[in-house]
This record gives C-alpha cells, structure tokens and sequence, in this order.
C-alpha cells in the first residue's frame, strides 16, 4: 500500500448535502445506503443541549424584560462578532486516484476498508478527543469518489462572568482545551488544534499500515512554516471547490425543477388550447342554432311602451324553453365534473409520484425483480395446477400415514 495524504479542510456545512436531502452531481446514489451516520442532530436541538441551560439561568436572574434572551441561536446568526452558528471539517485518507471507494467491479477497495477503519475510529473518538466541540452532526460518506468524513460542531465555551456563562467561542473553546493563545495570524489556537488533529490520523493510519506523506513533498525554496501556510492555502481552494461543487449542484437541480415546470405548464395549456379548440366547433354550431332561433321570432311594438318585443309560435316557443333548460342543466353537469376532474387529475400526479419514488427505492436497493414476482398475477392454469399439486401432496401424505399404520399393526 503506498503512501498517502491527509485532507483536513475546513467544510461549508451543508447539512442538506451531508444528510443526502439532496444528491449532488458526483454522488453514485446507488451506494448511499453504505453511508455511515454516526451522529444527526438538528442545529436547534444541539444549541438546547449546549446552551439551553445557561439560557434559562441567565434569564432566570435579569429583573428587566428587555434583558431577556429569547433565542441564542438567532442571536448569533445575527451577530457581527464573526461567530459561526457551527463549524465542519471535511476528513480524507488518500486521493480518488489512490483510494477510490469501488474497484471497476463495484467491489469495495482494499485501500478503501482500511481508510474507512482510520476514519470510523477517528469519527468515534472525536467527541471525547474534543469535550468542548459538540459534534450534533456527523456521517462518512462512501457514495463519492474517495471515503471522506464531515463532522460539524458547535464550539462550547465556559466560565463567562457576565451575560451567559456558556458560550459559543471557537478561540476560547480551544483555550479551555489546552491548546495556546494565537501569537500572530499564521500562529493561532486554530492552526495548533489541525496540527494535533493531523497528527492523530496519522498516528491511526500507521497503525494500519498506511504510511502518510505531506501533499507535495517536493517543498522547492520553502521554510517549513512557509510551507505549511502554503498547504493552508491549498486547502482553502479544496474548500472552495467544495462550495462550487454543493453550490453548482443545487443550481443544476433548481434547473431541472424549472424545467419540468415549464414542461408540465406547457402540457396544461396544450391541454386547454384542445378545449379551446373543441369549445370553437361548439361555437359555430351554436351561433346556427341560435340564428335560426332568431329566425322563429317576430318583431313587435309594445302598446302602452316603447319597449320592444317579439313574438313566437308556441311549437317554437317550446323549443326556446327546451333548449334554455338543455343549456342550463349541460352547464351544471359540466361543472361539477370539470371539478371531478380535476380532483382526480391531481390526485393520479400524486399517485404517479409516489409510484416513481417506489421504483427508485426499490430500484437503489436492488428490489425491483423481487417486487415484480411479488404483484406478478396468477394465470388460471397457473392456479389450478398449484391446487392440484397441493391434493396431491396431501393425498400421498394420507397413503403413507394409512400404509405406516398397517405395518404397525401387522407388527
């Protein structure tokens, strides 16, 4: 086994892509069940177990109303002191040209098993390595290229004296952790927790055979902290590739859907230009009816106004009348069913979708040939040839229990 890379960029946190509520372009659906979730927490529900308590003790001694804090999680989405609601680190062993997650067969890599033991351990034991880091989520996906971790974290830090006394602070909470002020910008408690990070996955992975080498050995004219901060800044690109890659995605995504709008948009009004259509002929027919309805009709003045009045048969008169009520009551049928309709128009869409997600689920775990035995229809001749074999099993079950009992008899 060769040697390998570590990558520890920091990660966007884009939850909807870690838990898979939505598949980016290079992600092979088809292994994502192989996922592994070690923890999966709502944001909301990781700030109540860090910081719910503090909150309810620090509005618990406020005597005014306006000192009450209503939602600590809002309060740092909207705070200007650079603080982030969480933070991710995104954990690799090897490159996709040397770890790939399958072989050309879909089988899992040997080289893939065991960066998958380096990173499971790794994801175990990262809470406990790091008390003041509360991991609410965490999975390692093996539906990619290459086995890979994201952790997310909200940093917990104590002993405030005023205001809450637990905070979110990721420089204190490296502080409470052991790990040494910053003494410059290349220099901080940031950089000296990756450092120590590094160091343990390496540690895990030589435990397992991997030896591990600095990306890009070969440092030319570097010192080794001008190197390092070179790395930094090639990680920062992996980073940004990551949020192109999420961000791209979720573009390529919002197109589809645009698009199957307009498409289904485009069917409706197909739809109605038919009935437009149709509605035209109805049209033509009806302005002769009613031309000739005119035609039945005789002009007269009133006597005692100057309204106008016209004067029928009473054989025509009836047909007026029969026609009006024909009218009316079509009106009425066709509404209501043109409601029916459409009831039922949306409620096949909806049947319709569900049956796709079907055929995708079972299709993504391999089902589809089970399922389609399991509605299969019985043929008759395939029913009566089953009955039959079923008598006569029963049949040779009675002969040989008669037969064991005369020989029991007999003996």
């Amino acid at each position: 086994m060769g040697a390998k890379t570590i990558s520890f960029p920091k990660g966007k946190g884009s939850l909807n892509h870690n838990n898979r509520e939505f598949i980016c372009d290079n992600v092979h659906e088809e292994r994502t069940s192989w996922n592994r979730t070690y923890k999966r927490e709502t944001i909301k529900e990781a700030y109540d177990v860090c910081f719910g308590q503090a909150l309810a003790e620090y509005n618990a001694r406020q005597k005014r109303k306006d000192r009450i804090k209503e939602n600590y999680l809002q309060e740092i989405k909207n705070s200007g002191n650079k603080e982030k609601v969480f933070y991710e680190n995104v954990i690799q062993i090897g490159t996709k040209d040397d770890t790939p997650v399958v072989d050309e067969n879909g089988n899992l890599t040997e080289d893939a098993k065991v960066a998958i033991e380096v990173l499971d351990e790794y994801a175990r034991t990262f809470q406990e390595r790091n008390p003041n880091l509360y991991v609410f989520n965490s999975v390692l996906h093996l539906d990619e290229a290459t086995p890979h971790l994201h952790i997310d974290y909200i940093p917990v830090a104590n002993g405030y004296k005023n205001g809450l006394q637990i905070r979110n602070s990721l420089t204190k909470a490296f502080q409470e952790m052991g790990f040494a002020k910053a003494v410059s910008k290349k220099v901080t408690e940031t950089t000296a927790w990756q450092e120590r990070e590094r160091e343990h996955l390496t540690q895990l992975s030589a435990e397992r055979g991997i030896e591990i080498k600095v990306k890009g050995e070969v440092r030319d004219n570097y010192s080794l902290p001008e190197y390092k901060e070179a790395m930094r800044a090639v990680e920062a690109l992996e980073e940004q590739k990551i949020d192109l890659e999420i961000k791209t995605s979720v573009l390529e995504q919002t197109v589809d859907r645009i698009q199957a709008k307009t498409e289904k948009e485009k069917a409706e009004l197909a739809k109605y230009d038919l009935k437009a259509e149709t509605l035209k002929t109805v049209e033509k027919e009806v302005n002769a009816d009613m031309k000739k309805t005119k035609s039945m009709a005789v002009p007269t003045k009133g006597i005692l106004d100057k309204e106008e009045y016209v004067k029928v048969k009473k054989s025509d008169w009836n047909k007026i009348l029969e026609g009006m009520k024909w009218a009316v009551t079509n009106k009425k049928v066709v509404d209501k069913y043109e409601k029916k309709i459409i009831a039922l128009e949306n409620k096949l869409a909806k049947i319709t979708q569900v049956f796709e997600q079907l055929k995708k689920f079972l299709s993504l775990n391999g089902l589809t040939e089970a399922w389609n035995r399991f509605i299969e229809p019985k043929s008759i001749k395939r029913s009566i040839e089953e009955h039959k074999k079923a008598i006569q099993e029963q049949s040779s079950q009675k002969k040989t229990k008669t037969t064991e009992r005369k020989t029991g008899m007999e003996l």
